[in-house]
């Protein structure tokens, strides 16, 4: 090795190996890997120069860090390629069908639920107004017409009957914020 070589290989450890560490970690999401993967690059990176393969020995850092990607790909292409995560496309096909069941039984028990809280709300008028305004979609002006109520009123109105409907959803373990995701879910 030349003094620009050793001078350069100083220079990664010294300034450059902790950011490719840090970079790695955060890139591969697993700290012993990343570290490893780094070591691994840095003494691939060491016998290459000293085989003299490294053409620009001063740009050592990005050749190091070339070098660790490719093992990281190398990493996760072998990973990809074990015969024991493979699986039989028949039991993929099963488990969708089976999730699938599943996720129209919740979602059949939550739409029961959410009604079964419309009906708990205090007033007819409760009722009638969430319904047709978030599961019917009725107009605004058609609701208001039916129930002889001014467009401001109308307002005020639906803001009491939301808000009693999400101290009820609240009541029932629902957070405030799935309010209207719980109302679409009705509309199914």
């Amino acid at each position: 090795m030349s003094t620009i070589d050793k001078q350069s290989v100083e220079l990664l450890i010294g300034r450059q190996y902790a950011g490719l560490l840090l970079f790695f970690r955060r890139k591969v999401g697993d700290k012993e890997l990343a570290d490893d993967l780094v070591n691994e690059a840095v003494a691939t990176t060491l016998e290459h120069l000293r085989a003299g393969r490294i053409s620009q020995p001063r740009q050592i850092a990005g050749y190091v860090f070339r070098v660790a990607m490719n093992h990281w790909r190398n990493q996760r292409r072998r990973l990809g390629e074990r015969p024991e995560r493979r699986t039989n496309p028949d039991i993929v096909e099963e488990l969708a069908a089976n999730t699938a069941d599943d996720a129209d039984c919740q979602a059949s028990e939550l739409r029961r639920r959410v009604r079964g809280i419309l009906e708990e709300l205090p007033t007819r008028r409760d009722r009638e107004l969430v319904t047709r305004f978030y599961l019917n979609e009725d107009e605004k002006s058609d609701i208001c017409s039916a129930l002889g109520l001014a467009p401001l009123h109308f307002d005020k109105v639906i803001f009491r009957a939301r808000k009693r409907m999400r101290e009820l959803l609240e009541a029932k373990g629902f957070k405030k914020s799935d309010f209207f995701g719980l109302l679409l879910s009705c509309v199914g």
